[in-house]
């Protein structure tokens, strides 16, 4: 039996723009309630916390509690998540309390147990407070809603380099689109016929070699190839034309069993 045993995070960094953003909702709301998003990534153990989005300019704010603009929430992390060569990831979530209250509510349970349950590092959930001065708290949030409280540092240069990393001119070089426009195409073709992807077995792996040479003299033909155990699945797309096509490749003893399995021509068909 094999033990999964998951890193605990040791501390929160913020970049200074996530921690601007959180004081300024803050203060533009105050002395109600607001909260919002976290995106960033778990990395090396720590919540590395990149941006914070608001929530929204339908959202409700009330003395006592605030909900979320949630088609407004939902298209923002996603454009600020692309911003990023390492997509951002949702890692959870912030929200003021009145006074000094720094303990979650019975509602706020219910929703870091769901946040919590979406990652096997659980979730990020941080309290804001002013009494008088600004505090932010933050918790790590199990499945099992045994909070465990984490220290927080702010400044860009505490975040790992590679994270930070965003998109720039060169992201947009046209063999670099071209490579990313290939790969969407081919995954929509191996979407069609949905397999598992395993390492390759049986008679076919000793026929790879043999399938990779013939591909290769396809001069007409772009491919891409995915292992499903006994079926190996090449997608092939015309350089020139609109032709596109899924076939299986499986091997037996006494060869190779090729079966299309999809021919389409252009994109809508």
């Amino acid at each position: 039996m094999t033990t999964t045993i998951t890193a605990m995070p040791v501390e929160v960094l913020f970049s200074r723009r996530a921690h601007a953003a959180i004081c300024a909702e803050t203060l533009e709301h105050h002395p109600n309630e607001t909260g919002g998003i976290l995106l960033g990534r778990f990395h090396q153990n720590r919540w590395q916390v990149l941006e914070a989005i608001d929530p929204g300019p339908a959202a409700e704010s009330t003395a006592t509690s605030f909900s979320y603009d949630r088609g407004y929430v939902n298209h923002l992390a996603a454009k600020l998540a692309r911003q990023y060569r390492l997509p951002l990831q949702l890692v959870g979530l912030w929200h003021r309390h009145p006074g000094s209250f720094d303990q979650f509510s019975v509602d706020d349970d219910s929703t870091n147990r769901r946040f919590a349950r979406q990652s096997s590092h659980g979730a990020l959930s941080c309290l804001v407070n002013l009494d008088p001065h600004f505090r932010l708290t933050a918790y790590h949030v199990p499945a099992d809603l045994r909070y465990q409280r984490l220290p927080v540092w702010t400044g860009d240069a505490l975040l790992d380099g590679e994270l930070r990393q965003q998109l720039d001119a060169s992201d947009l070089d046209p063999e670099q689109l071209g490579a990313s426009g290939l790969a969407c195409e081919l995954q929509d073709l191996f979407a069609c016929r949905a397999r598992t992807a395993l390492p390759l077995r049986g008679p076919l792996v000793a026929e790879v070699d043999r399938v990779l040479a013939q591909l290769d003299q396809l001069q007409q033909w772009r491919y891409g190839l995915r292992a499903c155990g006994d079926v190996l699945q090449v997608a092939l797309l015309e350089r020139a034309g609109p032709r596109r096509q899924l076939w299986e490749v499986r091997g037996t003893h006494d060869g190779l069993i090729t079966t299309c399995v999809l021919e389409r021509c252009g994109h809508d068909q």
